[in-house]
């Protein structure tokens, strides 16, 4: 397996202490990589949120997810809208908990 990154791609707007960042990899996989697991904006609140937050990431992408470590997040089997899905899912995670607070 290599881990060759052939782009980055920047969700802006999600975590105001460091964005997470999608690589896609010489190897056809996406790794999603976070600043802060649970976002910074979450610790205080509702952490236990996201403890399955590799399986509403894979229920929201249509394609299974491996949490690889606290903040690194494996997509092996990438569709062609993979990317979009799951900008998507960050920014109504971030809209969902914004319009609550």
């Amino acid at each position: 397996m290599t881990d060759e990154r052939l782009e980055s791609i920047e969700i802006e707007g999600f975590d105001p202490d460091g964005d997470p960042t999608i690589h896609k990899l010489a190897d056809g996989k996406l790794q999603l990589v976070f600043e802060f697991m649970p976002p910074s904006w979450a610790m205080d609140e509702t952490p236990e949120a996201f403890d399955t937050f590799d399986q509403q990431l894979a229920s929201a992408i249509g394609t299974p997810v491996i949490w690889e470590d606290r903040e690194f997040f494996l997509i092996e089997r990438p569709q062609a809208d993979t990317v979009q899905r799951i900008r998507q899912f960050l920014e109504a995670l971030r809209r969902d908990h914004d319009d609550t607070n």
